[in-house]
């Protein structure tokens, strides 16, 4: 196959950024041809194609709206992205012209490209698949959160609640662009000019289903991962938990300190930045508990020093209290054969098997979460266990192999004529 994978950034910002060149690399891998379409950036990895690459946010290229200078020009970019992007809908027409792919896998658009990229190729006749990465095209603020607490008010298409609340970046003016931006896609109907939607998660499904897309339309495609080769003999477990991803109020990290507070044989090491306010705060927190000695901030780490962290941890933590579409933080783990530790919330209990890959906790029960990991930490074998069944999920369930045939049969436009 020929296939258009387009997404608004073409380098690595996050999780799925880090999907579009693994998954880039796994079709072309395979034999397909797979030609990139996103918006103009100096970040950006080098391609031929990037003369079709439409502007997006800013002059400069910046794709974070906090980092946009709001000039007339500039203000002008930004509603044009977050209604109908005529510049994208145009060079993605001309692309598949030029290109004539046989389907457009559409990762990230919202904000940037647009939904007028889906008309673009209904208008060219060519098959179009999106993957949620988020929650976009269903909350207004892409992740189901008000004021820290998880809201599905918006789901439905009645975004009274976020208009009071003013939810997009505590601004009225930003929270109104953004459900007049939402209410516009719905109007115009530009979402069901998809063929198909690829979830990672069968929560996220549900989630799309109950917002009105058609059941038929939509697929689970978990994330894949590649597990690094390990010996027969599993690694010891070892003396601490860590806790790996960003530092922020719905990913738990203050209930994590809590644990630890509760707890003198519970020794932690967290990840990520500590540069904002919040994460400072918590920092501080974990200073004047006098517990500096056994909560150990890392700070941001990746590659080799990301997997020796997971190698000597007895467990890994992921304690969100908000709906995650599908952490890499327990593949990760997995692939490394360690336990994982979540809440009962969102898509966590899909991915966590209690007692068997890890420990599935009552959502926000601090005494629960400081008992487990002070369990993973008395008890390595039992940690070993559980972690090498987490491997096992990954080298059956989660694997490059299998996520390949799914999406192959999703992608491929004669699989969708034999359907019809």
């Amino acid at each position: 196959m020929k296939i258009i994978l387009a997404n608004y950034r073409y380098y690595v910002s996050g999780g799925p950024e880090i999907y579009m060149f693994n998954v880039k690399r796994l079709l072309e891998d395979a034999g397909h041809t797979v030609i990139p379409f996103s918006v103009r950036s100096p970040l950006n990895e080098d391609t031929p194609y990037s003369r079709y690459f439409p502007h997006g946010k800013s002059e400069s290229g910046d794709a974070y709206f906090n980092n946009v200078k709001k000039t007339p020009k500039n203000v002008a970019r930004l509603l044009s992205c977050a209604f109908y992007n005529r510049e994208a809908y145009k060079n993605l027409r001309r692309l598949i012209q030029d290109e004539r792919p046989d389907v457009v896998y559409v990762l990230q658009q919202i904000n940037a490209l647009s939904p007028s990229i889906f008309k673009a190729c209904h208008d060219e006749g060519v098959r179009v698949v999106h993957r949620l990465s988020d929650f976009n095209i269903m909350c207004p603020r892409s992740d189901f959160l008000c004021n820290g607490e998880v809201c599905t008010a918006c789901i439905n298409g009645d975004y009274s609640k976020a208009a009071d609340m003013s939810c997009c970046h505590g601004s009225r003016a930003t929270t109104a662009v953004r459900i007049a931006s939402m209410k516009f896609h719905r109007c115009k109907r530009l979402f069901d000019y998809v063929d198909a939607f690829v979830c990672p998660s069968a929560f996220t499904a549900f989630l799309l289903k109950k917002s009105g897309v058609p059941g038929e339309k939509i697929n689970v495609v978990p994330t894949f991962t590649t597990a690094p080769s390990r010996p027969e003999v599993c690694p010891a477990a070892g003396k601490y938990a860590l806790y790996l991803g960003r530092i922020s109020p719905e990913k738990g990290v203050d209930l994590t300190v809590d644990a630890a507070m509760r707890n003198s044989g519970v020794r932690l090491k967290i990840t990520g930045r500590t540069d904002d306010e919040y994460a400072a705060s918590i920092k501080t927190a974990v200073e004047e508990a006098g517990i500096s000695d056994r909560v150990d901030f890392v700070g941001f780490v990746k590659g080799e020093e990301k997997e020796r962290l997971i190698d000597g941890a007895a467990c890994v933590l992921c304690p969100s209290t908000w709906f995650e579409n599908m952490p890499n933080t327990v593949l990760e783990a997995y692939a490394h054969s360690k336990p994982v530790v979540v809440f009962d919330i969102g898509c966590m209990p899909e991915l966590v098997e209690n007692g068997e890959t890890g420990s599935v906790l009552p959502l926000g029960d601090v005494d629960a979460l400081s008992k487990t990991i002070a369990f993973y930490l008395e008890n390595p074998d039992e940690a070993r266990r559980q972690g090498m069944n987490g491997r096992n999920a990954v080298l059956m369930k989660y694997t490059p192999q299998n996520h390949l045939e799914k999406l192959e049969a999703i992608l491929d436009p004669a699989c969708a004529k034999k359907e019809d």
